[in-house]
């Protein structure tokens, strides 16, 4: 879908973005590499969210590498596990190499085996075993990176990490898992994994920004309290000052501003997390969310954009550009990118078919198509897994509106507010809301939420 960029653009800033922001599509016709995740090869269980996590740090620090093409995390890991030969994966990947390999976990030990093979003669380019104390992981993955780089011939910059302890990342890998929930409930397991891993490692930057972004999910949706917004405040600071080069901590502190109301301040915090790292899905979509509460559409809509194409199983930015897109009046792509966006939404549900989010965003979806009766039937299964959440009822409240529920959708905006969502602007420029706008209860419930 091509990026669309607004007059209203702040050129200046825009200008710099766009000079730092390399299009994956740009890369089309370079040498390509597939990551698949690293087998597990413990027979008592397999921790999924590790064996992809450390194929994700290769396959992200691989994509910094401009003269490489790296097949889409969702493409490549759906062979995680595969029985079929890494040459075979790699011709269906249509990938020129392919990088594989398996990890064994001790008490104190890691065991990593990579190797990359070119797909096309199915030769061996390189192969290595590592043999590394629970601290030692960024190192051997940093290696891994410089190796692989090597192999195809390329050079790979690699900034050095903080070591971090096993169990502190296993901790944070749990903790992201949980926060792209976007409920109250994986919320607060999120910052509990987060704490774990912060417990065991103080230093850890991403840990502190992750804990932060739980802080500012529950001041804007859960619990507007200072309390909150001081501790998203001070954690995304405290990843800085850990990590002032790390991207993960600028988008934290990019929510954390955006959260307290200070707009420009987080706009560049934001455009920063972006220029060090422009393959940070979070950086993308977390900026976008703000340009829409802010009411910069055609902002949202770049970024919602960037972030659907770093991303291309998440199924939230396409369907979130699909209603700014409504909001503005161009139909014609908000229902490309709603169709885009059901069809991951039910992609999703066959695997996770408990995923209240991908629920409630599908029935938006298709209430907007015209599929009304299944839209709010999808609706109503969200709003049993989980009737209280103020997340939920807020998009259900969008639903409604959409469908012509009128006082419906009131009720649910309203038992949203009381339960502690507190994103005024989010109400005030959200497309999906547009029907009520003119009935006394919405401006009853934009004055309350100004009082």
């Amino acid at each position: 879908m091509p990026m669309r960029l607004g007059k209203s653009l702040q050129a200046k800033r825009s200008t710099a973005l766009k000079r730092t922001l390399v299009h994956p599509e740009s890369r089309k016709g370079l040498p390509s590499v597939a990551v698949l995740p690293f087998l597990d090869l413990r027979q008592d269980t397999i921790d999924a969210y590790l064996s992809e996590g450390l194929a994700e740090e290769v396959l992200q620090a691989l994509n910094q590498i401009e003269d490489l093409r790296v097949i889409s995390r969702t493409t490549s890991f759906l062979f995680g596990g595969s029985d079929l030969p890494l040459a075979e994966i790699g011709r269906r990947l249509h990938a020129n190499a392919i990088l594989g390999g398996s990890l064994l976990k001790r008490e104190h030990l890691l065991t990593l085996k990579a190797e990359l093979l070119e797909v096309a003669s199915d030769r061996l380019l390189w192969s290595k075993s590592y043999d590394f104390d629970r601290k030692d992981l960024f190192a051997a993955l940093e290696d891994i990176v410089a190796c692989v780089a090597s192999a195809l011939h390329l050079t790979a910059f690699i900034k050095p990490r903080h070591a971090v302890d096993l169990e502190a990342y296993e901790y944070y890998l749990k903790g992201r898992q949980y926060y792209f929930r976007f409920n109250r409930h994986g919320m607060g397991f999120a910052a509990e994994m987060f704490r774990h891993a912060l417990d065991i490692d103080p230093n850890y930057a991403s840990a502190w920004a992750g804990l932060g972004n739980c802080a500012a999910y529950s001041y804007i949706y859960i619990d507007r309290t200072a309390s909150q917004r001081e501790l998203a405040e001070s954690c995304s600071q405290k990843a800085l000052e850990l990590d002032p080069d790390l991207a993960e901590a600028h988008t934290s502190r990019g929510v954390a501003l955006s959260a307290a109301g200070r707009a420009e301040e987080a706009e560049a915090a934001f455009e920063k997390a972006l220029c060090l790292d422009p393959s940070l899905y979070e950086g993308a979509y977390f900026y976008a969310r703000h340009c829409l509460a802010a009411g910069k559409p055609e902002m949202a809509i770049q970024f919602f954009e960037w972030a659907a194409v770093l991303r291309p199983e998440d199924f939230q930015a396409i369907l979130l550009v699909a209603q700014v897109y409504h909001s503005l009046g161009v139909e014609d792509e908000a229902e490309s990118a709603r169709r885009k966006g059901l069809a991951l939404v039910e992609q999703r549900l066959e695997r996770a078919p408990d995923d209240v989010r991908a629920r409630y965003l599908g029935a938006n979806a298709l209430v907007a198509l015209g599929e009304r009766e299944k839209g709010l039937a999808w609706a109503r299964m969200a709003r049993s897994m989980d009737p209280n959440d103020p997340m939920l009822l807020y998009n259900l409240g969008c639903i409604h509106a959409l469908a012509g529920d009128v006082e419906e959708a009131l009720d649910c905006l309203d038992i949203a507010v009381a339960g502690g969502l507190s994103q005024k602007n989010w109400i005030l420029h959200d497309g999906d809301l547009d029907a009520i706008r003119s009935h006394p209860r919405y401006q009853g419930l934009i004055a309350l939420m100004e009082s």
